[in-house]
């Protein structure tokens, strides 16, 4: 029987390949330097695990979809007149902005990327507790 290594063996999720989802130059370089963000947060928390990769692409992906909705909201306003009637409306990039917001803040929240849940995601440091009075008295009564 044969092993093959895989890639990520680390504990790192692999990076995917933007250039096999966006098209757009820009795209692909916010989703690899979000990756690169996300990646970092995780790693200093000490959260960052393989099993988290799929979540990570997910979040990196809601990014350039709220950007590139961002955009268009920039470049055209939040109220569009419909084609055919001239009815103004709501832009269609409003509502995508406003969903991929939504999926964002939920998987930051769940890798531990929000600011609020940081410290609940992170390793808790275990650090030498200060002697008590107590402690000699407690320590006593065990023996």
């Amino acid at each position: 029987m044969k092993l093959t290594s895989l890639e990520g063996g680390d504990g790192i999720p692999p990076e995917p390949d933007w250039t096999s989802q966006f098209t757009d130059e820009l795209d692909i370089a916010e989703a690899h330097e979000r990756w690169g963000l996300i990646e970092r947060e995780m790693k200093d928390a000490g959260t960052l695990a393989m099993v988290n990769g799929h979540a990570m692409q997910r979040l990196v992906e809601f990014y350039v979809e709220y950007r590139r909705a961002s955009r268009q909201i920039a470049e055209h306003g939040t109220i569009l007149k419909a084609r055919r009637t001239k009815v103004p409306q709501v832009s269609p990039y409003w509502t995508i902005m406003r969903q991929a917001d939504e999926h964002i803040r939920v998987l930051e929240a769940e890798l531990g990327i929000a600011p609020v849940r940081r410290n609940k995601a992170g390793k808790v440091p275990h650090g030498k507790k200060a002697p008590r009075a107590a402690d000699s008295y407690l320590g006593s009564l065990s023996k």
